[in-house]
């Protein structure tokens, strides 16, 4: 394999020693307003019965991953509510009436325990993210490396962030979007033959497809 693009990006001092990269995180992106509908689109129920929060969240337990957290923000004890029968921890965003993704970014790598090797970054409206894309990003992450996958060419959900690039994702100023953190970054994209990793559910009309999608 030939070497990766440029230097490794600044990493915490002493963290990769005792980092287990065998072992990942996952944070669910919970927080948001959901401007485009009336209700809160993570709370609206899939089709095996579950709130979309809990549905999303669950993909990543069935990978075998036992640090998932969810970031709330509006109806926060509502969505708590969903993820009460999941082995599952919620950390609040009080910054959620922003608006900005990346407070929530922040919220959840806060709070991950410091010997992970990567963390899993995902909207909590993109229901059709599979088990086996989450297990082909793990199965593909080497120290240093972040991790994304494609579908025909367009780069999806979830980023697998390696521990090396929390720092300069925490130290992002607000109103930067996470993605800045990536930029010039050793970032590998994982084609992949599920288009489940570009979509999500900013509409009632989204939605709609998203559970015909998931019919078929």
């Amino acid at each position: 394999m030939p070497p990766p693009p440029g230097p490794l990006p600044y990493k915490e001092g002493g963290g990769d020693e005792t980092a287990d990269f065998s072992r990942f995180g996952a944070i669910i992106l919970a927080a948001g307003l959901s401007s485009r509908m009336v209700e809160n689109k993570v709370l609206l129920p899939w089709r095996d019965g579950q709130p979309l929060v809990a549905h999303v969240a669950a993909k990543f337990l069935q990978a075998g991953l036992s640090d998932v957290f969810v970031v709330t923000g509006r109806d926060a004890p509502e969505v708590r509510a969903a993820l009460a029968d999941l082995a599952v921890k919620t950390v609040h965003n009080p910054d959620y009436a922003t608006g900005e993704i990346l407070s929530s970014v922040k919220a959840g790598l806060s709070a991950l325990p410091s010997d992970l090797g990567a963390t899993f970054i995902q909207p909590a409206d993109m229901p059709l993210v599979s088990v086996d894309v989450i297990r082909k990003l793990s199965a593909g992450h080497e120290a240093g490396w972040n991790l994304a996958p494609r579908y025909e060419g367009r780069r999806g959900h979830p980023v697998l962030l390696d521990r090396a690039y929390w720092r300069a994702m925490l130290d992002l100023p607000a109103g930067a979007m996470p993605r800045a953190a990536l930029r010039g970054s050793r970032l590998r994209l994982v084609d992949v033959a599920d288009e489940g990793v570009l979509l999500d559910v900013d509409t009632r009309a989204g939605y709609e497809r998203a559970l015909g999608r998931a019919a078929k």
